[in-house]
């Protein structure tokens, strides 16, 4: 199957599952909302009065921390299991790499609606709404990242049955490791540790160039762009050498 033939079923895949899951719901996409809301609720109301003042556009800042997350935590946790969630693989001959492109896809859609408050946001706040056109790019850089993370979970897990408890846990970790609702401050140490964690130079470029208008950190946007590139190298590396084996252990 070709590359965008690849595309094109991902994306058909993703349409597909995104209104079946609105179906018959009363709420429909509101569902998509209550989480990162309520997340952002409960961190504003504990950490406003001691951070707000210190922390430009803080709702903004938390916001985006918070959304940016989200679609990090629920498309990769949703990989995990993909490949055992569709024996069709079995009998049907397609591209495995589609159901994970699906995933990624899937959640994107939701994430345009958590987009959208976040404009209300911005206009609430005065703050400059051109900065979005950035986050285009940002987004786009983003979705590659997920896919080859995505990739390795969703071939992983065929061997680590464990895995979706095991991302459970370690992105608990990494929601309080992750300046989402802090800044580092004089936390040297927590500073070098992030250095490692990729989710920290996506947020930290979005919030850069979508609310301070802050090109100066050109070190930030070369560290997204690495880890987009070594993530789908590895990714697709990892998903190419175990999908041969994926029909025999379903």
């Amino acid at each position: 199957m070709g590359f965008w033939n690849a595309v094109n079923l991902s994306f058909t895949l993703a349409k597909a599952d995104f209104k079946l899951k609105n179906e018959g719901s009363y709420l429909g996409i509101l569902w998509y909302l209550v989480n990162p809301i309520l997340t952002f609720v409960l961190l504003s109301l504990i950490f406003y009065d001691r951070l707000g003042n210190y922390i430009p556009h803080y709702l903004a800042y938390v916001f985006f921390g918070v959304i940016m997350f989200n679609l990090l935590q629920k498309t990769l946790l949703e990989s995990c299991k993909v490949i055992f969630a569709n024996p069709v693989i079995k009998s049907i001959h397609f591209s495995r790499g589609s159901l994970v492109g699906a995933i990624v896809l899937k959640n994107m859609f939701s994430h345009f609606f958590e987009v959208a408050l976040l404009l209300v946001l911005l206009v609430v706040f005065n703050i400059p709404i051109y900065g979005l056109i950035f986050y285009v790019f940002i987004l786009a850089l983003f979705s590659i990242f997920l896919f080859g993370s995505a990739l390795i979970l969703s071939s992983t897990n065929m061997y680590l049955l464990d895995l979706e408890n095991i991302w459970l846990f370690l992105s608990s970790l990494l929601f309080f490791a992750t300046p989402i609702f802090y800044t580092f401050g004089g936390q040297v140490k927590l500073f070098y540790l992030n250095l490692f964690n990729p989710l920290y130079f996506f947020i930290s470029l979005a919030r850069d160039y979508v609310l301070y208008s802050d090109f100066s950190r050109v070190w930030i946007l070369f560290g997204a762009i690495f880890y987009t590139l070594l993530f789908l190298l590895v990714g697709l590396l990892f998903f190419n050498k175990l999908k041969g084996k994926f029909a025999e252990l379903i």
